[in-house]
């Protein structure tokens, strides 16, 4: 049995249905307040719980084989502290007494950065390092941002012409399929691999260069609305007076729109023929969805 968690979200679902066209049994780990009838639909066995509730954790584990981590916090939200790192680890420490024999966790590319003014990042490298020192058998695959978030821009794009960009439109950045990342995990965990695989599609980009690329794929001509960094620090600084949550918030999304988060070439390769793969591009991922 694989335990999902996160199941709902953008890769926990392509995860969960990786697995139910691989013929695995799969336990989507869900709110109740999320939308997982999909899931349902599609086989899989629903577990409804709270991640923040080490029982149900413990309840959820029983009888898993291995666990696929794809939870984790909004960057605006005051649960990083709680569900990024506690119940992460809540997680890792309930797979090593259930004997579970493979672990996965998705991190950012930029963990490896700066990680000063960031709690999710802090968050993340912290449970790597907990994760690497358990004995347990696991995967950490660290990436970009995956294709599937720049849904939503698209689809307002195709709408309305219109394309947001937060921070330096000549800021350098790289994306990843999520469907590339679900082969991966679950290629991963069926082989019991263990390491820390960094990966992305080889292609890099700026900011302005996807709004152009949308553009072209839609045959139509992008007006650009930028935010700059300056506004978002203005921001972080009026607000943090009133709530120090949302300035910790504030300041990730500031590091990661800042930190151009590249995957060196040589572990773009390694990834691919480790697994085989090669990473889908942005406009094959586009032609799928529209």
């Amino acid at each position: 049995m694989y335990l999902v968690t996160g199941a709902t979200g953008q890769l926990g679902l392509r995860v969960v249905r990786r697995c139910i066209t691989l013929g695995l049994p799969v336990r989507a780990f869900v709110r109740l307040t999320s939308q997982y009838d999909l899931l349902k639909e599609w086989g899989a066995e629903i577990f409804i719980g709270d991640l923040q509730q080490p029982r149900d954790i413990q309840a959820a584990m029983e009888g898993v084989a291995a666990v696929i981590c794809c939870h984790g916090s909004q960057l605006l939200s005051r649960a990083i502290q709680a569900i990024d790192y506690r119940a992460t680890l809540d997680v890792i420490q309930a797979a090593q007494e259930q004997g579970v024999r493979h672990i996965t966790l998705i991190s950012p590319l930029a963990v490896t950065g700066d990680r000063q003014q960031s709690p999710f990042l802090k968050a993340k490298y912290e449970v790597e390092q907990v994760l690497i020192s358990s004995g347990l058998n696991y995967a950490i695959f660290r990436c970009p941002t995956l294709m599937s978030s720049l849904l939503p821009l698209a689809e307002r794009f195709q709408q309305t012409g219109v394309y947001f960009i937060l921070g330096d439109p000549q800021h350098r950045l790289q994306l990843l399929s999520p469907e590339d990342l679900a082969r991966c995990i679950l290629s991963a965990s069926q082989a019991n691999q263990i390491g820390i695989f960094s990966m992305a599609h080889p292609e890099v980009f700026t900011r302005q260069e996807i709004a152009d690329r949308l553009g072209r794929f839609f045959n139509k001509r992008p007006f650009v609305m930028t935010v700059p960094l300056a506004v978002i620090d203005g921001a972080r600084q009026f607000l943090g007076v009133m709530n120090r949550d949302l300035e910790a918030s504030l300041g990730t999304l500031r590091t990661l729109l800042a930190y151009e988060s590249l995957c060196p070439a040589g572990e773009i390769e390694r990834a691919q023929t480790y697994f085989q793969l090669s990473f889908e591009s942005l406009e094959t991922f586009l032609d799928r969805y529209f």
